[in-house]
C-alpha cells in the first residue's frame, strides 16, 4: 500500500494515538493531559454526567481506545472523530490528516495489477470440488481463478505472485477493483487484500433472498459457498474476530426466521461464537469434536468428510439471556430457545409495578388545555397530499422549542414547561437547497429564534440523498445516535414515515420499523410523531400496510384536511380532527387556514367557520327525500309530477331532485310504502314517460343500509 495516501493504516503510522485522543478531548475537560483510566464527562452527551465514566485506555493490542462504562460507548480514534464531528469515516480520515499536518495525499491510484482467468477449468476446480463447490457457485459469488497479481510499492517496485497447481490463487471480487486474495495451500498469509479494503465487509450478503427460513453466519467465505451448494444461505465477515455491524444482524433477523452462528470449533471459533450469540441473542450451532480428530475445524471440512447438518452429534445451542433484559424489548433473546423465562420475568416486573400507585404521566404537549402528546408513545399526523401536514408538524415543533419570551401564535399548542424535551426532525421529501432550509427557518422564527441560531434541543437530518433500500438502516443509526446525544426526553418527527423504509406495503418492512419504534419507546425516553399520506380517494385510510399498523399502535392520531362544500369541493378552511385519542374523550375539531402573509397556518375565526358550515348544508338531504317519497308515492306516479312536487317542497332545482332520486335507486335506500312495509324506489319507462313506484323488499333480498 502506498504510504503517502490517506488511509487508516497510514494515519496510524504517522500519529501518536494518546496525543490524538488528548487533542480531540481537550475542549471537553479541564484535567490537562489525560492518562489511562482518568474519567471525564462523556463528550457525546449534551449534559454533563453527574458521575463521569468516560476514559481512554490502552487495549491488549497496544492501541489507545475510549470507553464509557455507563453508556457503553467505545471505539477507536476514528470513531471518536466521527462522533464528535458528526462525519463519516472518510471525512474523519481527512480531518485527522489536516489537524496533524500529515501531508498525506488523496491520490488513490491503484497499487496492484491483476490478471484473471477467463473461465474455470478442471485444474482450477481441483481445490473446490471436494467441498461440493462447482463453477456455477463460484461464479454466482464472484469468485475468480487468478493467473497472477502484482503489488506496486511507493517506489514503483513490482512484486508478482503467479498461480500454480501447487499454490493456486483465487480472488473474491469485493468491489470494483478490490479483491480479497485466497491462497489456500500457502502456510502463511493465506489471505491478502488488493485495493481499498471496505470498512465493513459481509461476504454473501448480496446473494441472500429477501426472506427465508434460516441463514447462517459462518467463519469464512468457503463455508458460505459450501452451505449454498447444499441449499442453505449464509454470510461471513472478514474474520471470526471481526465485530459485525448491528444493522446487518438486525436486518438478517428481520428477513429470516432464524439466524444461526456457525463458527469453527477451535478455541477462537467457540469463543467468538459464544460472544456473537450472547451479544445479539442468536442461536449457535456447534460441530462435533470428531471433526478435529479428522483434521477439520469448519463446516466446509465437515461437508468434505461426508457429514451433513442432520448428523445427530451436531448441536444447536439456544442463546443465553442477555444480562440487561429490557421490558418488552424486541431485541431481547431467551434461554433454550424458549420465551417462557422472558415472559415470566416481564410478568414479575408488571406485578411489582401494578402493586404501586401509578400516577398518570403528564403530557409533553397541550392543545389548548388538552394533553395531546404523551411521553414514550407513537403518534400520527395523516392527511391527503398538499393539506399542510408538514406545516402542522413544524408548528408543533416550534411550540416544543419555543422561548418563554416568545408570543408567536402556534395554533394554541403549548409545551409542558415542567418537562424538558429535545426535538429531532427527519425529513424525506423537501429539497435541500431551499424547501427544507426554509422550513427550518420557519420553525426557529415561530419559536423566537433567529435563523442563525442553533438551539441545543433541536436537531434535524434529511434522508433524501440516502437510497431507499438503505433508509431503514440510516434511520436506525440516527435513532441510536440521538439516544446517545441527548440525556433527556427526545421527540423524533418522521416526515414522512413511508419514505423511511423500502416498501411501505410489505409487512416485513413495515413491522421492522414498527418494532424499532416500539422497542425505543419501551426502553428509552423517546416519543415518535410520524407523518403519513392518506390513500387517494379514501376517507381516512393512511397509506399501505405501514399506515394500518401505525394507526393501530398510535396513542394519538391526528387527521388534517380541507373542509368540503356541498359539492364535495375543497374550501380554504382546514380542519384538524383527532381520529384516535387514548388520553380520554376525543377533542372537538379545530379549524385553521393558510395565511399568505406568514406562509403558515393560523386559527380560523368564527365567521369563516360559519361561512364554511353554510356552504356545506345540502338542500334536499337524502333522508328528507326518503320521507317525502314515502308520503307521496301511494302508487305509481309520473316522474315529471314527482320531480316538480319535490323541487317545490325543497326549493331547489329539478336537476338536484333527479340526482337524489337516482341516488335512492342506486343505494337501494329503504323507504316505507303506504302500508309501512320497507320498500325500494324503482323507475320504469313507459313509452316516452317515466314512472316512479315503491317495490316491497322481499325476504332474503339484499338491502343496502343508507349511511347518513
Amino acid at each position: 500500500m502506498n504510504p503517502d495516501i490517506i488511509t487508516k493504516e497510514n494515519i496510524l503510522d504517522n500519529i501518536e494515538l494518546l496525543d490524538a485522543f488528548n487533542y480531540y478531548l481537550q475542549p471537553y475537560h479541564n484535567k490537562g493531559t489525560l492518562q489511562q483510566g482518568q474519567n471525564i464527562s462523556n463528550p457525546f452527551l449534551t449534559e454533563k454526567q453527574k458521575t463521569p465514566s468516560f476514559n481512554i485506555y490502552k487495549s491488549d493490542s497496544g492501541d489507545w481506545r475510549f470507553k464509557d462504562f455507563a453508556t457503553e460507548d467505545q471505539g477507536s480514534i476514528f470513531d471518536l472523530v466521527m462522533r464528535l464531528k458528526q462525519c463519516d469515516f472518510k471525512e474523519a480520515l481527512a480531518i485527522i490528516q489536516n489537524d496533524f499536518n500529515l501531508n498525506l495525499s488523496n491520490d488513490t491510484k491503484e497499487d496492484f495489477e491483476i490478471q484473471l482467468k477467463a473461465s474455470w477449468n478442471s485444474s482450477d476446480l481441483l481445490y473446490w470440488l471436494p467441498y461440493g463447490i462447482n463453477s456455477s457457485t463460484l461464479t454466482h459469488y464472484k469468485v475468480h481463478s487468478i493467473q497472477q497479481y502484482t503489488r506496486i510499492n511507493a517506489q514503483k517496485k513490482h512484486t508478482s505472485f503467479i498461480s500454480s497447481k501447487e499454490k493456486p490463487l483465487y480472488g473474491y471480487a469485493i468491489a470494483q477493483r478490490c479483491y480479497k486474495i485466497y491462497s489456500p495451500l500457502t502456510k502463511h498469509f493465506r489471505f491478502t487484500w488488493l485495493g481499498n479494503k471496505p470498512d465493513s465487509y459481509v461476504f454473501g450478503y448480496q446473494q441472500l433472498p429477501k426472506t427465508g427460513n434460516r441463514v447462517f453466519i459462518t467463519g469464512g467465505e468457503k463455508d458460505v459457498l459450501s452451505l449454498y451448494t447444499r441449499n442453505e444461505f449464509a454470510v461471513c465477515f472478514n474474520s471470526e474476530t471481526a465485530t459485525p455491524p448491528a444493522t446487518i444482524i438486525e436486518d438478517l433477523k428481520a428477513r429470516f426466521d432464524t439466524v444461526i452462528v456457525l463458527y469453527d470449533i477451535d478455541a477462537t471459533g467457540i469463543s467468538q461464537s459464544n460472544k456473537l450469540s450472547s451479544n445479539f441473542g442468536l442461536p449457535r450451532m456447534e460441530l462435533p469434536q470428531k471433526l478435529i480428530s479428522k483434521g477439520g475445524k469448519d463446516i466446509a471440512d465437515f461437508f468434505k468428510l461426508g457429514y451433513t447438518l442432520q448428523d445427530p452429534e451436531v448441536l444447536l445451542h439456544a442463546p443465553a439471556i442477555q444480562q440487561n433484559t429490557r421490558l418488552v424489548a424486541t431485541n431481547t433473546s431467551s434461554k433454550e430457545n424458549d420465551y417462557i423465562p422472558l415472559l415470566l420475568k416481564t410478568q414479575k416486573e408488571l406485578t411489582q409495578r401494578k402493586a404501586k400507585l401509578i400516577h398518570k404521566v403528564p403530557p409533553l404537549l397541550f392543545h389548548k388545555d388538552i394533553g395531546i402528546l404523551y411521553p414514550r408513545t407513537i403518534n400520527v399526523i395523516q392527511g391527503k397530499a398538499g393539506v399542510h401536514k408538514s406545516r402542522l408538524a413544524e408548528t408543533i415543533c416550534s411550540a416544543l422549542i419555543k422561548k418563554e419570551s416568545c408570543d408567536t401564535d402556534v395554533l394554541n399548542f403549548r409545551k409542558n414547561t415542567q418537562q424538558a424535551v429535545s426535538i429531532c426532525y427527519v425529513d424525506t421529501e423537501r429539497n435541500l437547497t431551499e424547501q427544507f432550509p426554509y422550513a427550518l427557518q420557519q420553525i426557529l422564527k415561530k419559536a423566537g429564534y433567529q435563523r442563525e441560531d442553533t438551539p441545543k434541543d433541536f436537531d434535524y437530518i434529511s434522508l433524501l440523498q440516502v437510497p431507499r433500500k438503505d433508509r431503514f438502516f440510516a434511520l436506525t443509526s440516527y435513532i441510536k445516535r440521538v439516544k446517545q446525544m441527548y440525556a433527556g426526553h427526545v421527540i423524533i418527527i418522521l416526515d414522512v414515515i413511508t419514505d423511511c423504509i423500502q416498501d411501505f406495503n410489505r409487512s416485513s418492512d413495515s413491522m421492522q420499523l414498527i418494532d424499532v419504534m416500539n422497542d425505543s419507546i419501551n426502553s428509552e425516553d423517546v416519543t415518535f410523531l410520524a407523518l403519513i399520506h392518506e390513500n387517494p380517494g379514501s376517507a381516512d385510510k393512511a397509506r399501505g400496510h405501514l399506515g394500518t399498523e401505525l394507526l393501530n399502535k398510535a396513542t394519538t392520531a391526528i387527521q388534517i384536511g380541507f373542509e368540503k362544500d356541498s359539492n364535495r369541493r375543497p374550501t380554504d378552511l382546514i380542519v384538524l380532527n383527532i381520529l384516535k385519542f387514548r388520553g380520554g374523550k376525543r377533542p372537538e375539531p379545530f379549524y385553521m387556514k393558510y395565511c399568505e402573509q406568514t406562509n403558515g397556518l393560523v386559527e380560523a375565526d368564527a365567521d369563516h367557520i360559519e361561512e364554511s358550515a353554510r356552504s356545506r348544508r345540502t338542500k334536499a338531504d337524502l333522508f328528507e327525500i326518503q320521507q317525502q317519497i314515502s308520503r307521496l308515492l301511494r302508487s305509481s306516479i309520473q316522474g315529471r309530477t314527482l320531480v316538480e312536487e319535490l323541487a317545490a317542497y325543497f326549493d331547489c332545482s329539478e336537476r338536484t331532485i333527479r340526482e337524489r332520486l337516482q341516488e335512492c335507486i342506486d343505494k337501494r335506500a329503504p323507504i316505507a310504502n303506504g302500508k309501512g312495509i320497507p320498500s325500494v324506489l324503482q323507475k320504469k319507462k313507459e313509452g316516452k314517460e317515466v314512472f316512479y313506484s315503491l317495490a316491497p323488499i322481499k325476504r332474503g333480498q339484499k338491502q343496502k343500509t343508507l349511511e347518513l
